[in-house]
């Protein structure tokens, strides 16, 4: 009987040996200790170009009653531009938060404005005059910024056919991709000629159309294609063009554009934006695109 006692003897060392490394590696791991991972629910940080306000909002788990102060300092390349204290909320003794316009006695910002990724560095310090610090990047709001647009000059119009114009933007953001609201394109029909047939659906349609304004839609927006690096990216937009015949446009046997007289060759001007969240833009017009028969 002593056979069957020695293999609950051998498993049982198995499973303490087995579990007492499970336990001690978990223990090793470093979130397990660190006080961020196991008391902060929220934190964030924010700085707007525009009006040159700093936010910062931290929240604990539970109420901290041994927490002192809590202070910030903004930093380049060792270079301290601003310091600050979070202050704790009457209405929530959890959250301590920080908000204030940072500038100069001159209403000037505090922050140079051709620096866009700072270190954002917090120091908790508690009553028994221990501390802990971690850092966080802290990124200004910079506008986005059109860098190149793929698109012919001319273009020529088929016959019979519907054809589809390809244009491209390269944009660049150094706030990153997620920070681009949209990218969009507005036409100014600068000389459209006058339909070179008996006006049948338009009775004006041998008449040129010259408008001096951009016209816009809301479903005149670009589409996200890929990413080059971690701050440029390449937006695409196909764009249907009418044949010389007015032929009607039709997907899947539904009707997408009725007929006209005819396709309008001539001018026209494109103009480009990109926003960002912010509230930042970029723009480029006047980018002329001939239509040819």
């Amino acid at each position: 009987m002593a056979l069957p006692y020695c293999r609950i003897s051998i498993f049982s060392l198995i499973c303490f040996l087995f579990f007492s490394c499970i336990n001690e590696d978990i223990n090793d791991l470093p979130e397990i200790n660190d006080f961020y991972y196991n008391n902060v629910a929220a934190f964030h940080a924010d700085y707007n170009s525009i009006d040159y306000k700093l936010s910062v909002y931290m929240e604990f788990l539970d109420y901290l009653d041994d927490i002192e102060s809590i202070s910030g300092i903004i930093k380049e390349d060792n270079i301290i531009y601003h310091e600050f204290e979070l202050g704790v909320t009457d209405m929530n003794s959890n959250i301590y938060i920080y908000e204030n316009n940072l500038v100069d006695e001159n209403n000037n910002p505090a922050l140079p404005q051709d620096i866009y990724l700072y270190d954002l560095e917090l120091t908790i310090r508690f009553s028994d005059q221990s501390t802990y610090s971690f850092n966080n990047d802290l990124t200004t709001s910079i506008a986005p910024e059109i860098i190149e647009i793929e698109i012919p000059n001319i273009y020529q119009i088929d016959q019979t056919q519907w054809t589809i114009l390809d244009l491209r933007l390269k944009i660049k953001e150094l706030n990153y991709l997620n920070n681009i609201e949209k990218v969009k394109y507005e036409i100014k029909r600068t000389l459209l000629n006058g339909c070179d047939v008996e006006c049948v659906i338009d009775d004006d349609c041998d008449q040129d159309i010259i408008e001096e304004d951009y016209i816009s839609d809301q479903t005149w927006i670009f589409n996200y294609t890929e990413s080059l690096s971690d701050t440029i990216f390449i937006y695409d937009e196909e764009i249907l063009i009418r044949p010389i015949d007015g032929s009607a446009f039709y997907e899947e046997e539904e009707l997408i554009f009725n007929e006209t007289d005819c396709g309008r060759t001539g001018i026209i001007e494109f103009k480009f934006v990109v926003e960002d969240r912010d509230g930042l833009k970029d723009e480029i017009e006047g980018i002329i695109l001939e239509l040819v028969e």
